[in-house]
């Protein structure tokens, strides 16, 4: 394991990260923040918006691992040495945030893909999986349904959709993402709480207290003033904005999966 002992493997197993599990652009930065507002060390930087992890050998492990796993199943044997990468720069993560003593964890999209390696380090893990409306995200750009990136490209080749409109990719790419975690979730039973983007800006002061719930640590001032000044419910379905005909081809092509998360498809 790159020089690591047994022991410190069985270690980090007694750890329990909190990991914010979700598609960019699903609400997962707001996580990040009102997590870091709870006094949560998540990683983050207040010079970095996007919430994500700031130590790059980390995010590039994790990036490489994505990429590796695309075209694996979800609940596949995890492959010993990309098990190794991430224990290996997961323990400089945490020797990087220093203070973990209001606990730990991280946000970083690309994690998304990799739920049975994360678990292989983390069996104690708790995860918060965030889900937007697959409608909106599909008239968005990421990385991940980019052609022109390396696992955009990797995603949309193994969903046969590289030339397919931008709209569909994405819509095919958020498709991908939620029902590959979602089949590692069903192993996780009450490690993971779920919660749609939508429920967040509906009622984020409830919401969050069912996550402090769930975290067992107490709301705090901070983190109420955070969402206060940064939940915008005028981001909830956007996707009404766009051509209602290329709304209902999104939802010809993933409308299963916005059903299971309680979408109701309007083109049907």
């Amino acid at each position: 394991m790159f020089g690591f002992s047994n022991d410190l493997a069985e270690r980090l197993a007694e750890e329990h990260p909190v990991v914010v599990m979700g598609r960019g652009h699903s609400g997962t930065r707001i996580m990040a923040w009102a997590l870091d507002a709870l006094g949560l060390s998540m990683g983050t930087l207040k010079n970095k918006a996007t919430g994500d992890v700031q130590d790059r050998r980390f995010t590039g492990c994790i990036k490489k691992i994505a990429f590796q796993n695309v075209g694996r199943p979800s609940l596949a044997e995890p492959v010993p040495r990309e098990v190794a990468c991430l224990l290996k720069r997961t323990w400089r993560f945490m020797k990087w945030i220093g203070d973990r003593s209001g606990g730990w964890g991280w946000k970083f999209p690309e994690t998304y893909i990799i739920g049975n390696v994360v678990e292989a380090v983390f069996p104690r893990a708790l995860y918060i999986h965030m889900v937007r409306d697959g409608r909106d995200l599909a008239f968005k750009d990421h990385l991940t349904d980019d052609e022109h990136r390396g696992l955009g490209r990797e995603i949309l080749k193994h969903l046969d959709m590289l030339g397919k409109p931008h709209y569909i990719q994405a819509a095919g790419s958020w498709d991908f993402q939620v029902r590959r975690f979602g089949e590692v979730e069903k192993r996780l039973g009450e490690r993971v709480h779920r919660l749609t983007f939508e429920a967040l800006c509906a009622n984020p002061l409830h919401e969050m207290e069912r996550i402090c719930g769930f975290l067992g640590k107490p709301m705090t001032e901070e983190c109420r003033t955070y969402l206060s000044a940064n939940i915008c419910q005028g981001k909830v379905a956007q996707y009404r904005g766009e051509d209602p005909s290329l709304v209902a081809e999104v939802e010809k092509a993933i409308g299963p999966t916005l059903v299971e998360w309680g979408y109701p498809l309007e083109h049907s």
